[in-house]
């Protein structure tokens, strides 16, 4: 089974900048890098569309996953929102009614579980590396990096390798 793992943004474009300066690249590749070894370690064949503070296209990390020929697409992102009580996880596919949906749900419900953070859902969204994929593909919102309690957490180590570990989880489940 091969899982292609995208951490979002990176290099030129470090995405959301939360409460202490926490930067949304640098969590969403420690999550990534994190998962990949719980994958790999679970016997899956895994590649990334970066492992670095690098600049990768989001048409260019559509097509890395394509050549890959990929089984499942996971991209890992933070969530922001002005308002600072505006906290939890939420989880992005294509269409709804395919198996990217009930890929959503699964590793959305796993996260939620191992990491205790409201479950806003799962929803369908018009986002290019879900769109321009040729496999099931999702696009994860870990948690806020504008919420006070989020950004903590996801400020420590622990917290991210729970969050690997609850989206490694979710996979596994649904692909077994």
């Amino acid at each position: 089974m091969r899982i292609f793992i995208d951490p979002g943004h990176g290099g030129t474009n470090p995405g959301a900048i939360g409460i202490g300066g926490i930067r949304e690249a640098d969590i969403n590749l420690d999550v990534s890098l994190r998962l990949g070894e719980l994958l790999a370690a679970n016997g899956y064949d895994i590649e990334y569309s970066h492992t670095g503070d690098e600049t990768v296209s989001l048409a260019e990390r559509a097509s890395r996953a394509n050549n890959f020929g990929a089984d499942y697409f996971v991209s890992i992102h933070c969530n922001s929102n002005p308002d600072p009580d505006i906290g939890g996880t939420e989880t992005f596919y294509y269409r709804e009614g395919i198996t990217a949906q009930r890929f959503a749900e699964t590793v959305n419900d796993a996260l939620v579980a191992e990491i205790n953070l409201r479950n806003i859902g799962t929803f369908a969204r018009n986002l290019a590396v879900l769109r321009l994929t040729n496999m099931p593909a999702i696009l994860v919102e870990l948690a806020f990096v504008t919420n006070p309690t989020e950004a903590a957490l996801l400020s420590m180590p622990s917290f991210r390798q729970d969050c690997a570990v609850g989206i490694a989880n979710g996979i596994i489940d649904f692909t077994s």
